[in-house]
C-alpha cells in the first residue's frame, strides 16, 4: 500500500473533530503543521483555498488506507469524473513547510469573489478553533 499525504486547512483540522467523527482516526496519522502557497476565503461555515501567492496554514497527515479517499471526497463534494460540478477538487501541492513534500489538498472549485478573504491564511486562528 502506498503512503499518501493530505493537507487539511479547515473543518477537517483536528481542532474541529470531524476526522474522528468519520471514524478515520486509524487511517490518518497527524505529522505536523504545514503551509502551502494559496489564498484562503471564508465561504460561510467552511473555508476554501485557491491557488495564489500568499500562504495557507494547515495540518499534514499520512494516509495509510486508500479507502479514506472515498470518505474525504464525499465530504469535500469532490466527484473525480465530474470535476466541473465538484465543490472542491483534489490536487497535489508542493508544501513550503515541511519543505520539499508533496501532499494532496482540496482546492475550492468556485469563484471566491464576494467572500471575505482570511488574511492570516489560518482558519483555526480566524475562527478561534471553534468553527463558525
Amino acid at each position: 500500500m502506498s503512503v499518501s499525504f493530505l493537507v487539511t486547512y479547515g473543518t477537517l483540522m483536528r481542532t474541529y473533530g470531524n476526522l474522528d467523527a468519520f471514524g478515520l482516526e486509524k487511517s490518518l496519522t497527524f505529522l505536523s503543521r504545514c503551509q502551502f502557497k494559496g489564498e484562503l476565503y471564508d465561504l460561510g461555515s467552511f473555508p476554501g483555498a485557491v491557488p495564489g501567492s500568499d500562504v495557507v496554514y494547515g495540518e499534514l497527515f499520512r494516509l495509510t488506507s486508500p479507502s479514506v479517499w472515498d470518505v474525504l471526497d464525499d465530504y469535500e463534494g469532490y466527484v473525480p469524473n465530474q470535476e466541473e460540478a465538484s465543490l472542491f477538487v483534489r490536487r497535489k501541492v508542493s508544501l513550503q513547510q515541511p519543505a520539499d513534500r508533496l501532499a494532496w489538498v482540496y482546492w475550492y472549485n468556485g469563484d471566491p469573489s464576494g467572500h471575505p478573504r482570511v488574511p492570516s491564511g489560518d482558519w483555526a486562528t480566524y475562527t478561534d478553533g471553534k468553527g463558525t
